[in-house]
């Protein structure tokens, strides 16, 4: 982390602003602006150095090469995810949008949008951000939603513009559901039975769909006699799978605790929220939720569903 920091500040300037504070005084969050006080010192860039809970994103910023466009005159909001953010990504995806430079500019500027906005006139819509991709805003209250994602932080405020923290990361879409499972690695057993059943063409639809996806580890945990079943019966295995798929395009602050899901597969699945405000499904927490498609989103799951026959 202090690597990343470091190669971040060096990259950037002499300015104060590229300088993370000592490690013996680490802040651990960045608290929102919530009354009027001396205007802001640093850019945008130094105002996420200052404070350590943005090293991965830092990183990715020097990685991609944006570091100036960032320190430029802007203005700019920014919503930015946290290092525990980027902790819930696994890490095989991590790895593919980094090593793909293309991908990875394009997963950052789907975080910018361009001008200044304040919480408070963030209206519910689309927003077209750097990337030429939308974001969805959302709103309950006082609390402010992108692509179902709730701001952590509101209005740091920076010379260039003002940052909004997630305790997210915004995936933008990659395509339809299909494409996006198999772009993104981590999918492969999915996209193969998903194959054998016959079901690309139909997940490849208009839809929406909202696809509760589990990683290959989900599969491999399985009991094998388990596994072997249901993919010696054709019937039982799109069974299971359209067990995972629920029609239109519900992101995770749509899910309220209790709701009950009619899935494709004729058979219910029930939403519970933990106190720490993780989403359940059928009792099997969400890992990673709100990957957007084109035609849906994706929840990324660690578990298996299986139907309660």
């Amino acid at each position: 982390m202090l690597a990343v920091v470091g190669l971040a500040a060096t990259a950037c300037s002499d300015d104060p602003a590229d300088v993370a504070p000592p490690t013996t005084t680490p802040q651990s969050t960045v608290a929102p602006t919530t009354t009027e006080g001396p205007p802001p010192e640093f850019d945008i860039v130094g105002t996420a150095l200052g404070a350590t809970v943005f090293s991965q994103l830092a990183g990715f910023v020097v990685d991609a090469g944006l570091v100036e466009t960032l320190r430029g005159p802007g203005p700019f909001t920014v919503f930015a995810p946290t290092d525990d953010a980027f902790a819930k990504i696994p890490a095989d995806i991590k790895h593919a949008i980094q090593d793909d430079p293309d991908l990875l500019v394009t997963v950052l500027t789907y975080h910018v949008v361009p001008g200044e906005i304040v919480a408070a006139d963030l209206q519910e819509g689309e927003l077209e951000t750097v990337a030429g991709i939308p974001l969805t805003i959302t709103r309950d209250g006082d609390d402010v939603y992108v692509n179902g994602n709730k701001v952590a932080a509101a209005d740091v405020q920076a010379t260039n513009g003002v940052v909004h923290v997630m305790g997210d990361v915004l995936v933008p879409p990659l395509g339809d559901v299909i494409d996006v499972a198999t772009t993104l690695p981590g999918f492969s057993t999915l996209a193969d039975l998903v194959t054998q059943a016959d079901l690309v063409d139909t997940l490849k639809g208009e839809g929406p769909f909202t696809v509760f996806a589990p990683l290959d580890a989900a599969f491999e945990a399985l009991p094998q006699a388990t596994l072997d079943a249901v993919l010696a019966d054709p019937e039982l295995l799109a069974t299971v799978l359209t067990y995972h798929v629920v029609p239109g395009k519900l992101s995770l602050s749509d899910m309220q605790d209790g709701d009950v899901l009619e899935t494709v597969a004729g058979i219910e699945l029930e939403v519970t929220k933990a106190d720490d405000g993780t989403t359940l499904v059928a009792g099997v927490p969400v890992a990673v939720g709100n990957v957007q498609a084109t035609n849906g989103v994706i929840h990324v799951l660690g578990e298996v569903l299986v139907p309660p026959s």
